[in-house]
């Protein structure tokens, strides 16, 4: 992802926590909040809960993998949160990007053409 597009300062962060909505799946959570600039932004966490450090940076590199396939498709102006669950460890790359293509469409994040 190109730094742009990360989301990466903790300021920046708990302020789309507080103030975003929230979209929930077994394998991730979505949090969602415009951000007033002509592009998106994605940032990806992963707490204790999930596991060991291997397991967290397993997850990361997870959702990384699958916001940047879904990137070039949200709209753009939007700060994401992309939080792992621990059912994410029992899964593929390929069912985490279906929960994340669900989630952003339930949002309303994504372009029309790619719904």
């Amino acid at each position: 992802m190109e730094r742009r597009n990360r989301l990466r300062r903790s300021s920046d962060i708990l302020s789309v926590r507080q103030e975003g909505r929230s979209w929930p799946h077994s394998f991730l959570v979505l949090i969602a909040h415009p951000n007033g600039i002509a592009v998106s932004r994605i940032g990806v966490v992963a707490s204790r809960k999930v596991g060991t450090a291997v397991a967290r940076n397993r997850a990361k590199r997870l959702l990384r993998e699958a916001a940047r396939h879904t990137l070039p498709d949200l709209t753009p102006g939007w700060d994401v949160i992309l939080i792992a669950r621990s059912g994410i460890l029992r899964v593929g790359e390929a069912q985490v990007q279906d929960a994340l293509r669900l989630l952003a469409s339930q949002a309303g994040l994504l372009t029309q053409k790619n719904e």
